[in-house]
């Protein structure tokens, strides 16, 4: 039986949450690939770990031809529900080491808050396979900021103080190795800032959305949830707070 480790099984449960309450991405990401002459109406993308379909949804908007590949069966059906009618959608059940996809057969690997949870070689020799002569490759994560803001200072210290363990699972030296080694050192990063409006619904969402968030039976459900409420009480303005973030974007071809 997959544990709740297993990234294809560790957002059941959370894709309402997440599909609501994650934030997008800044229109300035796609206006890169734009820039780079790496995304036109007729670039062909697979977008790996494609989850809910947030960065998808942005791709197919520009004319792409997107195959959504996404192991996470709750995650996919929410995709195939927002983008359904789009004739440039694909949705595929897969994993980023074994796509399915024919050799040569896209212009663009993208992978949004997703590469984390791949298994570096092996997708890094898929990646290979796929991708056409020339093609490109973009990672891309939201990443919250935990110095910046005292809403966000303080609710980094909130996850710290319930144990709500907010790592990718490995520390950011090692996914930093983990990057420069599929791009073998040869790749651009630019940083966006983002940010959302959250109400409390909001932010509890967000919260759950999360797969270091305890379960709703897990012990420490209510007192975290009771933790944050006080947490919006203390920082809320006209009825919100403002979550701020990085976009990290990684953009480069494989060798």
């Amino acid at each position: 039986m997959p544990s709740d480790q297993d990234p294809t099984v560790r957002f059941d449960g959370r894709e309402d949450d997440y599909d609501r309450y994650r934030p997008g991405y800044p229109d300035q990401v796609v206006r890169l690939l734009q820039e780079r002459g790496v995304l036109t109406g007729e670039t062909v993308v697979a977008d790996i770990g494609s989850g809910t379909g947030i960065l998808t949804a942005m791709l197919l908007r520009q004319g792409a031809r997107v195959y959504a590949v996404e192991p996470n069966a709750r995650m996919r059906s929410k995709a195939e529900a927002r983008l359904k009618g789009e004739k440039n959608f694909v949705s595929l059940s897969a994993r980023a080491e074994e796509t399915g996809l024919a050799d040569g057969s896209v212009d663009l690997i993208t992978a949004a808050q997703s590469f984390h949870w791949f298994d570096p070689v092996s997708c890094g020799r898929e990646f290979r396979r796929i991708l056409r002569p020339g093609g490109s490759v973009m990672l891309v994560w939201n990443n919250r900021l935990d110095d910046r803001g005292d809403f966000n200072i303080a609710y980094e210290r909130l996850l710290k103080e319930h144990y709500a363990d907010d790592s990718r699972g490995m520390t950011d030296e090692e996914l930093d190795r983990r990057i420069d080694a599929l791009f073998e050192g040869d790749f651009e990063r630019i940083d966006y800032d983002n940010y959302q409006h959250l109400d409390l619904d909001g932010l509890r969402g967000r919260l759950r959305s999360s797969s270091y968030c305890p379960r709703p039976d897990h012990p420490t459900f209510v007192p975290l949830m009771n933790a944050l409420e006080a947490l919006f009480q203390a920082h809320q303005s006209s009825g919100t707070v403002s979550m701020l973030y990085r976009t990290e974007v990684y953009l480069g071809k494989l060798r």
